[in-house]
């Protein structure tokens, strides 16, 4: 399969087809590891069949979810992960599972794979944009417009949280609606997620699968002061929508021969940060992608 086929089937796309086998191979990478991602890709088998049961997991800690990539033993009715080599007993449900008679998350086309669950989530969904402020003016502006227009297609439920990078990495208030305001990360120093929790003042404050559920189709209750960053869409709307039409252009020159310098790594690490903490203990059961490089 070429990387045109594996683009159209997953929505992924890697910087490299193989990985380095030692770390001598490694740092003889010029060009780093790293992928696009298409979150949410829509494919056609998955709405023409959709899969509604639970998918199958690794024992703890590792709770890494069965697919294509793990070795099966339909005698003894075993698989083994690929990740922590544990082996696994399928789940009784699975007793008529042969070479030929395989569930879809073990076929090689099923490397995404997509669950429909029969219960609501314990953690709303969490939408947090990542915004690159390196632009030209006019591609600025319009990446602007479509992430306003974004906000109305979202689930009232959702909720949302922005991060902008240039030369600096912005981390955007959206619970203080009274003026601007946001915590700025330097964009050549590395952050652990436990230093940017600490920085934004989140320690502690994680949505825990303890706490009272919400009523059906309502997100649970963040304790603060989580949601200074992550709100509900129409509970911070207007603000968000004022935060991005006044957003500007990063302000650090850029000499004539020279490419603007882009703290991408570390506004990722900041966002995984942020989401982390909001994350915690919860393992996401709803979309699922397993690629061998």
């Amino acid at each position: 399969m070429n990387f045109e086929e594996i683009e159209e089937q997953d929505g992924i796309r890697f910087s490299w087809n193989a990985w380095p086998s030692s770390r001598v191979e490694a740092t003889k990478a010029v060009v780093p590891i790293a992928c696009l991602y298409t979150p949410l890709k829509e494919r056609d088998d998955f709405v023409e069949a959709p899969i509604w049961y639970e998918p199958v997991m690794c024992k703890a800690p590792c709770r890494a979810i069965l697919n294509p990539y793990c070795q099966i033993d339909v005698r003894g009715k075993l698989w083994i992960c690929p990740f922590c080599l544990q082996r696994n007993a399928f789940p009784p449900h699975y007793k008529d599972i042969s070479n030929t008679n395989l569930p879809a998350e073990l076929l090689p086309k099923y490397t995404t794979i997509e669950y429909n669950l029969n219960r609501v989530a314990q953690i709303p969904p969490i939408f947090l944009y990542v915004v690159d402020t390196c632009l030209e003016d006019e591609d600025l502006k319009a990446l602007k417009d479509s992430l306003i227009v974004s906000l109305s297609l979202l689930p009232p439920y959702a909720w949302v949280g922005l991060i902008t990078y240039g030369t600096m990495t912005q981390v955007h208030e959206l619970g203080f609606p009274d003026c601007p305001k946001s915590f700025v990360f330097r964009g050549t120093k590395e952050y652990t997620g436990k230093q940017v929790q600490d920085m934004l003042g989140l320690a502690g404050s994680a949505v825990r699968p303890g706490q009272p559920a919400a009523a059906p189709g309502q997100p649970p209750q963040m304790s603060m002061p989580a949601n200074r960053f992550l709100l509900p869409v129409k509970d911070c709307e207007f603000v968000l929508t004022s935060i991005l039409e006044n957003l500007q252009r990063d302000p650090w020159p850029v000499a004539n021969d020279k490419r603007a310098e882009r703290c991408t790594g570390v506004a990722m690490s900041v966002a995984v940060g942020l989401l982390e903490i909001s994350y915690i203990d919860h393992i996401p059961q709803y979309r699922c992608s397993c690629h061998d490089v």
